[in-house]
């Protein structure tokens, strides 16, 4: 990398940096692209070439989030023994990481003022979609071929699981990250084990 390319990376970096904090301290709605290249020391320009847009930056962001996000699973789900342990852990560490994390709000106002366009986000997002459904049929598929779980369509287990996280995700604004945990066991204690009372 020559000496250019590595001033072009360091820009790149500053720009995230300080982007991630502005979104985090004012939301993705308030926060500017100007604001972004007078914290960040470079031209509002310098923001387009590197990410193309406001949502180019902020999707840039969360994908470094996942990753991190992912890498950090791969460490946490060690602690447990069984695939059933697995996903309410999955839950737990989802909740806590993502409730709690700095730009979770901002995360909610970007996907709420773009769930309906047809655009490169909405494809972005559903993208991300696709990627949590493979994550639970990965695991899903893994505690059937373990015996754990009865035989069945581990792609449909992974949808209705990324379904209903998101959706539990999109309908307990209101609730505390307690609150929340709580609707998210419980939602999955029913999905695993039922309400039908065994005769």
């Amino acid at each position: 990398m020559n000496k250019k390319q590595l001033q072009s990376e360091e820009t790149k970096h500053r720009i995230v940096e300080v982007a991630s904090e502005l979104f985090a301290k004012k939301g993705y709605n308030a926060a500017s692209i100007v604001e972004m290249a007078g914290a960040a020391q470079c031209s509002k320009a310098n923001i387009y070439y590197h990410f193309k847009s406001k949502e180019g930056l902020f999707l840039h962001i969360a994908e470094l989030l996942e990753t991190e996000w992912y890498r950090n699973w791969e460490v946490h789900k060690t602690a447990y023994d069984t695939v059933t342990d697995q996903l309410f852990g999955v839950i737990e560490f989802s909740t806590k990481q993502g409730l709690a994390h700095p730009l979770y709000m901002a995360a909610c106002e970007f996907i709420e003022g773009h769930a309906e366009e047809s655009s490169m986000v909405r494809k972005l997002l559903a993208a991300k979609i696709e990627k949590n459904r493979l994550f639970y049929e990965g695991l899903m598929t893994e505690g059937i071929v373990s015996g754990e779980f009865k035989p069945g369509n581990a792609r449909q287990y992974g949808i209705i699981l990324e379904g209903m996280v998101r959706g539990i995700s999109e309908t307990a604004g209101s609730m505390n990250p307690m609150e929340t945990l709580e609707l998210y066991k419980a939602a999955l204690h029913v999905l695993l084990h039922g309400i039908v009372r065994e005769q």
